[in-house]
């Protein structure tokens, strides 16, 4: 299931390297960012971070998924919405 307001908040997580700046930037709790990213490492069956001294890095799983997203003004773009 990729809801888009985890799917956003996965996004904001890849760009922050953190769930706290994550949550800042989205305006949620960070509780609610660790939420969002657990229920789309559940749905895709896959660990989207692992932990580090210096933040939360992605995985392969993460970079595929986030390539996912950067597919999407593509299609937009050739089938825009009538």
């Amino acid at each position: 299931d990729l809801n888009w307001e985890r799917y956003r908040t996965f996004l904001a997580v890849l760009t922050e390297g953190s769930l706290s700046g994550a949550a800042r930037a989205l305006g949620i709790t960070q509780p609610t960012a660790g939420r969002h990213v657990a229920a789309l490492e559940a749905a895709f069956g896959q660990t989207l971070f692992t932990r580090s001294p210096s933040g939360l890095l992605p995985t392969e799983a993460a970079l595929a998924l986030r390539g996912w997203r950067l597919a999407i003004p593509t299609r937009r773009r050739i089938s825009p919405p009538a």
